[in-house]
């Protein structure tokens, strides 16, 4: 049996979500009783008013623009999520969905909006992202200390984690990293060296140079450092691959894996000069500091050698003469003979 207009009316006043007929000028006509309890006002106070008087202010440009589409036939049916203010002053979260209201006879002169209470949502989304946005900062802030403890027993300069990841993130950006990169880039520089862990203090706190054996034996901090992080179950791959790779060399002689130019993950490419620029300008027990712009010529030297040559050229470009480096120091007085003995 078809049915009646006192039907459709039923329908409107009763419906489980809010409803708001509104004029092309903005205008509210009509608002059923759960539209206007979910601005807080009764019916009456917000018909002939402009939907506009009760949007937050940073969404009024978008509820504008949504209106226009859906009035131009743009769209035949648009979908927005955006902020109210009811009458008590509180914030309220909506998903719209706006579209033409037909008439009999004629064109249109309306549109109907169906509002859908997501606040709840929203603040369950918010909580969300402030609670991993914690859990990120307790990650970082647990992967730099591990890093730091490591300097302790490597006796390393005080401060290389620090100064390494500093570089590595203006680096990166330079190279134009997006912000989850950089923050992978980020974990891995914190525990580029957790492999030393399992190297014996005879061979990691030798100041002379090493033998062969040791220096073989050196040389697997890299891969079992790799092994040691993989344990981390939310320390992505891209990290992983900087402490696995950092040593790996342009030219494929470097290790653990002998990786060459592009087969080298670009994020350990770039951790690579970044960790050798402060190992060469650091004073180590078996070696004396670099001046900055020393080490700045060895880098350059063994562009296309040892390092990705774009990315030699991006830190080249991070120094401005006269200025010092990525951290505005002037650098590091004495040069040493032995460019690349146990630099990092």
């Amino acid at each position: 049996m078809p049915s009646s207009p006192f039907d459709f009316q039923l329908l409107f006043e009763h419906a489980g979500v809010g409803l708001l007929e509104i004029g092309f000028d903005g205008c509210i006509r009509r608002i059923n009783p759960n539209g206007a309890v979910f601005f807080g006002y009764a019916p009456e106070a917000l018909i002939g008013q402009s939907v506009l008087s009760v949007t937050h202010a940073d969404d009024i440009a978008r509820t504008t623009d949504t209106l226009q589409q859906v009035v131009s036939g743009a769209v035949a049916l648009a979908e927005v999520e955006k902020r109210y203010v009811r009458a008590d002053g509180e914030i309220v979260w909506s998903r719209s969905r706006v579209s033409l209201l037909p008439r009999p006879n004629g064109p249109a002169e309306s549109v109907i909006a169906v509002i859908a209470d997501i606040t709840e949502l929203k603040r369950a989304q918010r909580d969300l992202e402030a609670l991993n946005l914690s859990l990120q900062a307790t990650l970082e802030g647990g992967l730099l200390g591990l890093g730091i403890a490591l300097e302790a027993r490597d006796l390393e300069t005080s401060g290389h984690t620090q100064r390494v990841i500093h570089y590595s993130m203006q680096l990166g950006e330079a190279l134009g990293l997006d912000p989850l990169m950089l923050s992978e880039l980020k974990h891995g520089a914190s525990l580029h060296d957790l492999g030393k862990l399992t190297i014996p203090d005879g061979v990691l706190l030798k100041t002379g140079r090493l033998d062969a054996e040791e220096w073989a034996l050196m040389q697997t901090h890299a891969a079992n450092g790799y092994e040691i992080a993989a344990r981390i179950p939310t320390l992505p791959r891209p990290a992983l691959d900087v402490i696995r790779h950092h040593h790996e060399r342009w030219d494929g002689t470097g290790y653990p894996d002998r990786l060459a130019d592009t087969e080298i993950p670009l994020l350990a490419r770039i951790f690579a000069v970044c960790d050798v620029y402060d190992a060469l300008t650091s004073e180590r027990p078996y070696k004396r500091a670099w001046t900055s712009q020393a080490a700045l010529d060895e880098l350059r030297a063994q562009r296309g050698t040892q390092f990705d040559p774009q990315v030699v050229d991006a830190f080249l470009s991070l120094f401005t003469p006269g200025q010092g480096g990525p951290l505005g120091g002037a650098g590091r007085p004495v040069p040493s003979p032995s460019a690349q003995a146990r630099q990092n």
